[in-house]
């Protein structure tokens, strides 16, 4: 049974070899007992219902999850339990993609037969063997071995050149990780992590590793061990992270979209990442990936275990935020569409950690998971904005028009206007700026400065197109300037009320090129004002805005000082 931790978790409680003690509680370097009595199990009708309505169809031999896998999954033959044991998308030594409709044979239909270790196989012409591991009677993944792949050889010198770069502190940044970024950008799964590190750094898929590492020593000095040491050589790891990645996407697996979403996060540190296009090439490979792997589509159903299900839709949404807000900020289309988006909302089930960590300077973690459904659930309007007021065929319509633009502008506006105020009236209590816990790092920063963006990009659009207009009434060129000037009234507000529990949290990647936005739509307001006092009004609120940015950025603050660079090379 469970240790008293991990029932408190809600987490499977696993020991190595004979160690009484699990791998969760010797990660948190605390006692391991099994003092309290077991709690009865509550069912949840509604989802239970949902599973075997689903899952009726489908075979016998593929209803239950204690069967064996595919027969070629090397986890499931671990001696003791392990959280591992039938995972689809975090093998050792195989990967999987999905397999479309029309694919050549079909193995949805008869070119399959069904065998006795839950597998389909097939014949190749050259008697290469096809395996095939359905999920669902309408979705089914080809498992392909990682050796037969380009490059797979040198994976072992990738891993090994990985750890060695951080040795002997690789422990402690896996700490700081859990403890800091984690809870803020939850594409993880913490047991199943550190189940693996347990056992040996070389189980990961060497990106992944080195994407950790890299997040957790932008924390270095939160490490009571750690900052008594230098810091690794960061230019050789984050070239060892880019280099294994380039070699991994050959034989993805969600290890591999996890690892390019980090480095996407860490590569934001980086001024001239948004110039050259860098983010935008990042996040397309993302998505192909996620595509090639099913995180696309509602796994709920799926015969994997339960973890990997919450796992992939938290990993999904983080590519669809990914996806959304490169498109906002570049100025590119999106490449997700919502007709062949099926993943659903996140919800509390989702997320298995939920045990705060009381060490000074941790993250909140049920503020940050909060923090990260708002975000995906303020993305889902982005990605409605994106469709109706930025989209090409939309500028194209504007451009035509004849006469009124800004009226047709403003009517595809005003609803998304509204959802965005609905959506931040609604945002809970706890998400207020003003409720950080006492020395803890708090992550609202990011989500309210992501809203503030988003309007800020619309009324950007309509000062713009303000100027693009012949006539315009002089009641609704006030009405639209007032409003762009609260806008940004707010955004210098809420960038000189962060405080030192704000500006030392997880920024979500975005956060630089957000601030250079704001900066630029101040200037904009100016360069347009209607009168000198305005204009005087305008430039003052850049110059504290800017002023802000280089305060914060001289005392530490990362994504400050990569906005800044952004404007000095703009």
């Amino acid at each position: 049974r469970p240790c008293d931790s991990c029932r408190k978790r809600k987490s499977r409680c696993v020991t190595e070899g004979e160690s009484s003690v699990c791998v969760l509680c010797k990660f948190h370097g605390q006692p391991c007992t099994y003092e309290e009595a077991p709690k009865p199990r509550k069912r949840n009708a509604s989802r239970d219902g949902e599973r075997s309505n689903a899952a009726s169809p489908v075979k016998r031999s593929l209803a239950f999850k204690t069967i064996p896998g595919t027969g070629v999954e090397e986890y499931d033959t671990l001696p003791g339990p392990s959280l591992l044991k039938r995972t689809l998308g975090l093998q050792n030594l195989h990967h999987s993609q999905y397999i479309g409709r029309h694919e050549v044979p079909d193995p949805y239909g008869a070119p399959y037969a069904a065998s006795s270790d839950g597998a389909k196989r097939a014949k190749k012409s050259d008697d290469l063997e096809i395996v095939v591991r359905p999920v669902h009677p309408s979705h089914a993944f080809r498992i392909i071995p990682d050796p037969t792949t380009e490059g797979y050889s040198e994976q072992r010198g990738w891993i090994d050149d990985i750890e060695a770069a951080v040795y002997p502190h690789g422990n402690h940044l896996v700490q700081l990780y859990f403890r800091i970024i984690h809870p803020s950008f939850p594409i993880l799964h913490q047991q199943v992590f550190l189940e693996k590190y347990a056992r040996s750094y070389r189980e990961f898929s060497p990106p992944l590793l080195a994407a950790v590492y890299l997040a957790a020593c932008g924390y270095w000095r939160y490490s009571e061990h750690l900052i008594d040491y230098e810091r690794p050589d960061l230019t050789k790891l984050r070239h060892l992270a880019f280099a294994s990645f380039r070699a991994t996407v050959m034989r993805p697996k969600l290890s591999t979209v996890q690892a390019g979403l980090l480095l996407a996060q860490y590569e934001a540190t980086d001024k001239h990442g948004w110039i050259n296009g860098q983010q935008s090439k990042l996040a397309h490979q993302l998505v192909d990936l996620a595509y090639t792997l099913g995180l696309h589509l509602d796994a709920r159903h799926w015969e994997i275990p339960d973890w990997e299900i919450g796992l992939r839709r938290r990993i999904g949404w983080a590519v669809y935020m990914q996806d959304k807000w490169t498109a906002l900020l570049h100025g590119r289309p999106s490449l997700i569409s919502a007709h062949d988006w099926c993943v659903p909302p996140l919800d509390e089930d989702d997320f298995p950690e939920i045990e705060e960590d009381d060490r000074e300077g941790s993250a909140e973690v049920e503020k940050s998971r909060l923090v990260f459904m708002q975000m995906a659930s303020l993305t889902e309007i982005l990605s409605g904005v994106l469709v109706d007021v930025f989209s090409a065929r939309s500028q194209q319509m504007l451009d035509a028009a004849v006469g009124d633009k800004i009226g047709l502008l403003l009517t595809w506006v005003k609803p998304w206007q509204l959802h965005l105020r609905n959506w931040f009236s609604s945002l809970p209590e706890s998400l207020r700026m003003d409720t950080a816990a006492s020395m803890k790092l708090s992550p609202v920063g990011y989500l309210r400065l992501a809203y503030l963006t988003l309007e800020t990009c619309i009324h950007r659009h309509i000062i713009r197109t303000l100027a693009m207009s012949e006539t315009v009434d002089p009641n609704l060129v006030r009405a639209c300037r007032a409003a762009g000037k609260d806008r940004l009234i707010n955004a210098v507000d809420f960038l000189q009320r962060l405080q030192a529990q704000h500006l030392a949290s997880f920024w979500y990647y975005i956060s630089s090129k957000c601030c250079a936005l704001i900066h630029a739509f101040g200037q904009s307001l100016a360069a347009s004002a209607l009168d000198p006092a305005e204009r005087a009004f305008y430039e003052q609120k850049v110059k504290e805005f800017r002023w802000t940015l280089k305060v914060n950025s001289e005392a530490g603050t990362g994504f400050m000082k990569q906005a800044i660079g952004m404007l000095d090379i703009s």
